[in-house]
């Protein structure tokens, strides 16, 4: 039986969790701490990270490097860890409603959402390792305050983040063993500093009812047929 690929973007989506070596700490005042990584993978302010085995709420990411969470010390461990993004798919008006209910108890958090109707070209060669190319539109997106922002302090807090977040999803499906070779020139990449639809004189109505800023991900995505990866 074919998995659902709602299921398998899901199971990608939740792979999107990296461990990333804690360079440096500083102690700041009103007991808060920075810890300095190389990449936070599209990490924002509200998103979750692990120090041990406790989650801390992150209060601010500077320059996609600094975490800022609540503290009074330095942490002993090494390492933390980032965890993955919420992931939401279904059409625009049920993803708006089960967003809504998400942002009742997080004022601000990082998602991904996967764009339904998906549509799928199926290969029925018993020869061919391909089963099927589903051509997927998904969104990375962070939860954006607009008020007071011009476009260029989205593109530093929101879309760079997500685009970045983005790329570590390519990378994930580059690596996969049911996603067959993505070829260059095969995914579009648009930033949104204010996700929705536009005409050609710029922004019609929100994508959801919250407004959110990132990365739209159009791609065609070659799917494997389940347990002949390795068919000569």
């Amino acid at each position: 039986m074919k998995k659902a690929t709602v299921n398998i973007i899901r199971d990608l989506v939740g792979l999107l969790t990296f461990v990333e070596t804690i360079k440096s700490c500083e102690v700041l005042p009103n007991d808060q701490i920075k810890l300095t990584v190389c990449n936070t993978h599209g990490l924002v302010d509200n998103g979750l990270i692990v120090l041990g085995i406790v989650e801390h709420l992150v209060i601010d990411v500077i320059d996609s490097k600094e975490i800022i969470i609540a503290g009074t010390g330095c942490p002993i461990e090494e390492e933390l860890t980032i965890l993955a993004p919420t992931y939401i798919h279904g059409t625009v008006k049920a993803a708006s409603s089960e967003l809504t209910t998400i942002n009742s108890s997080r004022t601000r958090f990082q998602v991904v959402y996967l764009y339904e109707v998906i549509q799928e070209t199926r290969n029925r060669n018993p020869l061919d390792t391909l089963g099927r190319t589903v051509d997927i539109i998904m969104f990375f997106l962070s939860s954006a305050k607009m008020e007071g922002e011009i476009t260029t302090d989205k593109y530093v807090e929101y879309i760079n983040p997500m685009d970045n977040l983005t790329e570590d999803f390519i990378d994930l499906l580059e690596a996969s063993n049911i996603v067959g070779s993505i070829e260059e020139g095969t995914y579009t990449i648009i930033p949104h500093s204010k996700a929705g639809f536009y005409d050609r004189l710029g922004h019609v109505k929100n994508l959801f009812n919250e407004d959110y800023s990132g990365i739209e991900l159009r791609i065609s995505l070659p799917l494997l047929k389940e347990g002949c990866i390795d068919c000569n």
